[in-house]
């Protein structure tokens, strides 16, 4: 039984692998990292990125990165960033389908190529599983097959009443010249009718 339940979770458990998992990327190629000497624009247009994704930049101390309007993506202005750090590694989670804009803000850098739009997709949702299979365990040779029966459990009912016993002279007329609990009359001697 152990066994069956065993493979019943595992049979659930690969019906589950159609659902997508969340990815976590490190921007660059070929090792990742945010340094200049990449194409940017190559490197995410072979990604595919979906919300709940995660980007990881790693760099030296002298880039950092920047999350910026498209205008300023387009301007490499670093003035107003929407996001900013320069500790060498920064993690972006990408939360939401839509398209986000980094860029480096060490002066020249932006201009020098060290820029990245990123598409994030809508992640689809994950398919239901569908029931798993039923397991049956091999049938060995010479045994035959059991069926088990289901039966639905009763509605529970309050304890039917003992039934009543009443005495059977009230039911029979006779009773009262005989009644039952006594013995029986003994039989008739002469053969004739006896008169009670």
């Amino acid at each position: 039984m152990g066994t069956m339940k065993a493979l019943a979770c595992v049979a659930w458990a690969l019906s589950l692998i159609n659902v997508v998992m969340a990815a976590d990327y490190v921007v660059g190629n070929p090792a990742g990292g945010w340094d200049g000497r990449t194409d940017y624009k190559s490197w995410a247009a072979a990604q595919t990125f979906a919300a709940g994704d995660n980007l990881t930049f790693k760099y030296n101390s002298y880039h950092s990165v920047m999350e910026v309007t498209k205008d300023a993506f387009e301007a490499c202005t670093t003035t107003d960033p929407i996001f900013y750090d320069n500790s060498g590694s920064t993690t972006i989670s990408l939360t939401m389908p839509g398209t986000r804009y980094f860029i480096c803000g060490a002066p020249g850098h932006c201009l020098g190529g060290m820029k990245m739009v990123v598409e994030v997709a809508d992640r689809p949702a994950p398919t239901t599983p569908t029931s798993p299979p039923l397991l049956q365990p091999p049938r060995r040779a010479g045994h035959k097959k059991h069926r088990k029966r289901y039966c639905p459990p009763e509605t529970l009912h309050a304890p039917a009443p003992a039934p009543t016993v009443q005495a059977a002279e009230a039911d029979f007329p006779f009773a009262m010249f005989a009644p039952m609990s006594a013995p029986p009359p003994p039989p008739p001697t002469s053969g004739g009718l006896t008169v009670l």
